[in-house]
């Protein structure tokens, strides 16, 4: 079997430019006034797959839409940063989160979203990873509660509320995502979440927040709240990439009144203030 995806579009040239000029696929042919159509066949390296524009006829353009996206594996950090700099426009965030931490997403001159990826197709695929709501006991995830939070007593003050969300690799549970009511009527808490220090790296944590972010607006909340230390810039990082806006700073989170040791730092910095982040939902 091959494939080609045809698209329609009025503006061929554009469009063409982008995609032969800019992301590098291979001009291989086309067509002129066929039937009042123009054409423009472009071929995807390696895969045996075709990339069809076409311009005329009785119908405009189709409507681009959020979640429609072309996603380009293309190897590794040099190879996006080239392409990036050839197209010459800045990123966009991606309507899932999950493209956020994954790659860089642009806009085509019609405006559909086009991702480029620093992975080789396959390298980082969770397809044997399982995500859905936790039924047990959470007593049960207690190490991995304990990777999220430094405070006994805010552990297990905090530890049996909202949902759970987990991640099963061959029966065995590799991360989780807590969601609860924040206070506020519009919107819901990601309260804690963590992965197995030998599952980080793979994409797990990206996965938890995008199923999270698709049952919170199902539940019909408008905002994702999460908080997170102002000393942990890793974390910072992780939620912005994923969309996540900066909301307010909360002073002097972290004091041994909660159960937080004296001394407390990460990466040198003084474990102190808290930042709290929205993602918008609506």
């Amino acid at each position: 079997m091959q494939l080609r995806v045809a698209r329609h579009t009025e503006r061929l040239e554009e469009v063409v430019a982008f995609y032969r000029d800019g992301i590098g696929l291979a001009e291989i042919g086309g067509f002129r006034g066929h039937d009042g159509y123009d054409g423009v066949f472009l071929a995807l390296p390696g895969t045996g797959a075709h990339l069809e524009l076409t311009a005329g006829g009785d119908h405009g353009a189709p409507v681009p839409h959020p979640e429609s996206l072309l996603v380009f594996y293309l190897g590794d950090d040099e190879a996006v940063r080239t392409v990036a700099a050839r197209l010459g426009v800045d990123p966009v965030a991606p309507s899932n989160p999950y493209w956020a931490e994954h790659g860089l997403t642009f806009r085509d001159p019609d405006g559909f979203a086009v991702v480029l990826v620093p992975e080789r197709w396959g390298s980082g695929s969770l397809a044997h990873v399982e995500i859905g709501w936790y039924t047990g006991e959470r007593v049960q995830l207690r190490s991995l509660y304990e990777l999220a939070e430094d405070s006994p007593q805010r552990l297990q003050a905090s530890m049996d509320d909202g949902r759970v969300l987990v991640a099963t690799e061959e029966g065995q549970i590799s991360a989780y995502l807590q969601v609860a009511e924040s206070g506020t009527d519009d919107a819901l808490e990601l309260r804690s979440m963590a992965v197995a220090e030998h599952r980080q790296g793979r994409g797990l944590g990206r996965a938890l927040v995008a199923r999270a972010v698709a049952e919170c607006r199902a539940h019909g909340a408008r905002r994702l709240l999460v908080a997170t230390a102002s000393a942990d810039t890793g974390n910072l990082r992780f939620y912005q990439r994923l969309g996540f806006r900066m909301l307010s700073i909360e002073r002097d989170a972290f004091t041994p009144a909660d159960g937080y040791p004296e001394g407390l730092a990460i990466d040198g910095i003084p474990l102190r203030d808290q930042v709290w982040l929205a993602f918008a939902l609506g």
